[in-house]
């Protein structure tokens, strides 16, 4: 048979089969006790797309019902079980989502987080490493809020003043008072009568890329005078005329592009309680070291030179992180009620001037003393840390054991003889090295929990 036969007959075939399902009714023909059915043209040009479509979108729901159900028990493992988990008031999981959001939105919306914390922070340990993982994934530059006299150098940021400016705070030893509490966000201030220039070098090498340039410079101030900023080969007035007030104001530039170096002159009389060297969007975070601080002493401060700090900037998140100076010190169930107490009462505080931030507090790491000739945890350290996080959690805020994620009793000592060391031999404050590690430990954690949030708010 010629192939133009067998491919005549074939297509006479299809046309019969066809007219078939066109001219026999839809319910099909009696015969007898049965009934002769055929599909019709549409069903038999598409096969398979009434009924199987059905039991495949059954059973491919199926199939993502299970991987969320599995999301959500491996979240709520880590909830649960794992050392490094963030213990959440009332277990809220949507508790960090305001956080979380505020970071989908850093490119319109620019959003600060503030680390408050003890020496474990000088030289901008620690928050070096986070606002690195912060601004690399949602944008940013620039270390963000700096005291106009740095007492302790950072590896991040060079800074001088010309002439000399005392540095005051509301913390450590009785002679850095400044004779009043108007401290403002930082816990601390300077004085200008007359003029001063602040000089300002990014220096983050290539482990921190987007601290070293920035494009927004701020001064948080109380008083009069003038304020200009000098940076990439312009001058920008940030106010040619202060009259003075009783309280915390903030004055801007907005530069034409990034830079790594300003200068700021200052004239008048003034309080100067922060220069904040920041992005043009994204995250900015402030380091913000207080060496021999327990952190209760935020409501001794004056209102008016801390309050509106956090109402006209975007607070995201602020981090304290505090206790280690205190542990040595608590040595019973009432001192460690005590100190806990205190500590309510400065997380209280924050939620009232920071209404839409949240709050996380970082427990003490583990610390270790000479017991008996050896080096090991110190004894009340574990009831301290239940105590903090019990109060923590019962006034609305988040609470991350650094000491768990250590790895518990004894971890100090480890850290201590790892090689390369990541902790000091006073078997309290971590090397570089070892504060690296810590914040990665948490960034991480806080990535799992963001995450997790998008993956709630795609169900939705």
């Amino acid at each position: 048979m010629n192939v133009w036969k067998t491919v005549l007959f074939i297509f006479c075939v299809l046309c019969g089969l066809a007219l078939i399902c066109v001219v026999l009714p839809k319910g099909g023909i009696k015969i007898g006790n049965s009934t002769l059915e055929w599909p019709s043209l549409k069903e038999s040009l598409t096969p398979g797309t009434t009924e199987s479509t059905a039991d495949v979108d059954e059973a491919l729901q199926a199939r993502i019902n299970a991987l969320r159900d599995a999301k959500q028990k491996e979240f709520d493992e880590f909830c649960s079980e794992n050392p490094a988990r963030i213990y959440l008031p009332d277990n809220d999981t949507t508790y960090l989502d305001a956080f979380f959001e505020a970071l989908d939105n850093a490119g319109k919306k620019p959003v600060r987080i503030l680390h408050y914390g003890d020496s474990q922070l000088e030289c901008d340990r620690m928050t070096a490493d986070l606002r690195e993982h912060f601004q690399s994934k949602f944008g940013g530059g620039g270390v963000g809020m700096v005291p106009a006299v740095q007492p302790i150098a950072t590896y991040t940021l060079g800074q001088s003043v010309s002439p000399a400016l005392r540095h005051y705070c509301a913390y450590g030893s009785p002679e850095f008072r400044a004779g009043h509490w108007r401290y403002g966000p930082m816990a601390s201030m300077s004085r200008v009568d007359g003029s001063a220039s602040f000089s300002f070098t990014a220096r983050g090498d290539d482990k921190f890329p987007h601290c070293q340039e920035f494009q927004k410079v701020s001064v948080a101030i109380k008083g009069s005078g003038a304020l200009s900023v000098r940076a990439a080969d312009s001058t920008y007035q940030l106010a040619s005329k202060i009259e003075a007030d009783s309280a915390l104001r903030i004055f801007t530039a907005t530069l034409k592009r990034p830079t790594n170096r300003a200068t700021l002159t200052v004239s008048g009389n003034m309080d100067i309680y922060g220069i904040m060297l920041d992005g043009k969007s994204g995250v900015a975070m402030d380091n913000i070291p207080m060496r021999g601080c327990s952190g209760i002493m935020f409501t001794s401060i004056d209102r008016k030179s801390f309050a509106p700090f956090f109402k006209q900037q975007n607070i995201g998140l602020i981090i304290l992180q505090y206790g280690g100076n205190s542990v040595p010190y608590l040595k019973g169930p009432q001192s460690i009620s005590t100190y806990t107490d205190q500590v309510r009462k400065q997380i209280a505080l924050f939620r009232t001037v920071a209404p839409k931030a949240r709050i996380l507090f970082i427990g003490p790491s583990d610390m270790a003393t000479s017991i008996g000739g050896r080096m090991q945890t110190y004894p009340h350290l574990s009831e301290v840390i239940d105590s903090l996080r019990t109060a923590v959690n019962g006034e609305g805020a988040a609470y991350w054991d650094m000491q768990g994620a250590m790895g518990g009793n004894g971890s100090m000592v480890q850290w201590v003889k790892a090689r390369p060391a990541l902790a000091g031999t006073d078997y309290i404050h971590f090397t570089p090295r070892g504060a690296e590690q810590i914040s990665q430990i948490l960034y991480d954690t806080f990535l799992l929990y963001y995450k997790f949030y998008c993956f709630r708010k795609n169900e939705s």
